[in-house]
């Protein structure tokens, strides 16, 4: 075998780096196996160890990997000229940072969505999607820049300068796209609404079910979907009723001229009596607030101690008719529309109703 040459290498050169490629690729199938199956036993023991960030290395091993390595290894048994030297180191180092950023890839993917479970607001959820979507565009950006850095020829920093250039003229044909998308990296970070917030957007109300890149989407009070832009949607005025944590309301009373004095400063006394029998709600002022054209109206305001809308109607409902009893008690009556229209004959003005 020693006689027989092929590409400057004699046949038994040719076959110790075959059995050395076959072997050492078995070799780490059943290595990387066995281990996967010993760190399962032990994580179904205790999940909670730092060992289940090995399991993505393992487990996101790519075969292409594992034969670009073998035969980079083989090739020590045989003497190779520099243009296949280099063609072979070249594909070994492409395979190896494609490998790097799997292996990257899914641990930031692993320890987002860990961090997701242990999280129960939808804040921080948002934040943590978010940035796991801002680190894998940059890991891949860096891998795909050692990749071209690595193949024969390519000079990476005119590359990179070039690239530079060309990203302005994308950048302008594509600006209301980068716009949605900083937009939506915005709302990531400066948090004006997460999911699951109940939200108007000017004559629109939902609740937030997904921040996407490009747009924002909004579940109706009628059941629809609304889609928004995320650069839209950052123009307009939002309301988020989410972080309400006490509602202010504002109760207008009118009642007629003819409420006597008394009567008339009776009013706050029973205001505050009805107020005094509920919990959850403060009363912040009652007072005459003007003289109207066919009534004298008073002027209450106060809080609701909870962001229930429910329970917020639930008060108001109960708060009016109480004070519609309590006038009924005192005599009191409500104000209507009336209108009194003097008629002048013969030089006199008489009114009539």
């Amino acid at each position: 075998m020693t006689d027989i040459v092929i590409w400057e290498n004699s046949l038994l050169s040719w076959l110790q780096a075959l059995i050395s490629f076959i072997g050492v690729y078995l070799f780490l199938v059943i290595l990387i196996k066995l281990a996967k199956s010993r760190l399962n036993a032990v994580l179904k023991r205790n999940d909670k160890l730092p060992t289940s960030y090995i399991l993505p290395f393992l487990e996101h091993t790519k075969n292409f990997f594992l034969l670009t390595l073998s035969l980079y290894i083989a090739s020590i048994w045989v003497f190779l000229s520099e243009k296949p030297s280099t063609y072979l180191k070249t594909i070994f180092m492409i395979a190896l940072w494609i490998q790097v950023g799997i292996w990257v890839n899914h641990l930031i993917i692993k320890f987002i969505d860990f961090r997701n479970l242990k999280e129960a607001n939808g804040e921080d959820k948002t934040t943590m999607n978010a940035l796991k979507t801002i680190l894998r565009i940059v890991l891949w950006s860096i891998v795909l820049l050692l990749v071209v850095d690595n193949i024969p020829g390519v000079q990476i920093t005119a590359l990179v300068t070039s690239l530079g250039i060309g990203g302005i003229a994308i950048g302008l044909a594509v600006q209301n796209i980068l716009g949605d998308l900083f937009a939506s990296l915005s709302i990531t970070l400066d948090k004006p609404f997460v999911i699951n917030d109940f939200i108007q957007v000017d004559n629109y109300i939902g609740t937030v079910e997904k921040i996407g890149l490009k747009s924002t989407r909004i579940r109706s009070l009628s059941g629809e979907q609304l889609i928004f832009s995320n650069s839209d949607l950052l123009n307009s005025r939002i309301q988020n009723f989410k972080r309400l944590e006490r509602r202010r309301n504002i109760i207008k009373l009118g009642v007629l001229y003819q409420t006597t004095p008394d009567q008339l400063r009776k009013i706050p006394e029973i205001i505050k009596n009805i107020f005094s029998k509920h919990e959850g709600i403060t009363l912040d002022r009652i007072h005459l607030s003007d003289f109207g054209d066919f009534s004298i109206n008073f002027e209450l305001v106060y809080w609701v101690e909870s962001s229930d809308f429910t329970f917020n109607m639930d008060v108001k409902q109960s708060i009016l008719l109480e004070i519609f009893d309590e006038f009924i008690k005192n005599n009191i009556e409500f104000a209507y529309p009336t209108q009194s229209i003097f008629i002048e004959n013969n030089g006199n003005s008489n009114p009539s109703t």
